[in-house]
C-alpha cells in the first residue's frame, strides 16, 4: 500500500492511514477546533446573525466615527456595546442610545462580569 503525504500545503510528511494529514496537522485542528469553541461561549445563535446584517455594520462604524474613543479607559473603541443586553430585540439592538463605546479589553472585563453574575443567578435560581 502506497503511503499518503499529508495534504496540508508544504508539509511532506507522511499522512496518517485513512487520513488526509499528518499527526501534527491533525493535532493543530484539534486545537484551532476547541479555541472556536471557547470564542462561541456566549453567543447565542438566535441573535448572532444581526451582528452580519448591512444595517448593524453601517451603524456600528457610524457610531464609533462619532465616539472613537472607549468610555471606560479612553483607548481607541473597536466595539459598540449595548448597554440593555437586546436579547433579540430589534428595537434595543438598533437604538443608538442603547450603545456605548468600547475597546476589546474593557468590552471582555464587562462580559466576564456579566456572565458571571448571569450565572450565579441562573445557579441560585436552581437552589430554591
Amino acid at each position: 500500500m502506497k503511503t499518503k503525504v499529508c495534504a496540508k500545503a508544504g508539509c511532506g510528511r507522511a499522512a496518517v492511514p485513512g487520513k488526509d494529514f499528518c499527526e501534527k496537522h491533525i493535532a493543530m485542528q484539534s486545537q484551532k477546533d476547541k479555541r472556536k469553541m471557547f470564542t462561541k461561549r456566549g453567543k447565542s445563535s438566535k441573535y448572532h446573525h444581526l451582528y452580519e446584517t448591512a444595517e448593524w455594520r453601517k451603524r456600528r462604524a457610524m457610531f464609533l466615527k462619532k465616539y472613537p474613543r472607549c468610555f471606560i479607559c479612553g483607548a481607541p473603541a473597536t466595539i459598540a456595546d449595548h448597554i440593555i443586553p437586546h436579547r433579540g430585540d430589534l428595537t434595543l439592538f438598533y437604538d443608538d442610545n442603547n450603545l456605548q463605546p468600547m475597546c476589546q479589553r474593557c468590552h471582555s472585563r464587562k462580559t466576564l462580569k456579566e456572565n458571571a453574575n448571569f450565572n450565579k443567578t441562573s445557579q441560585q435560581g436552581d437552589r430554591g
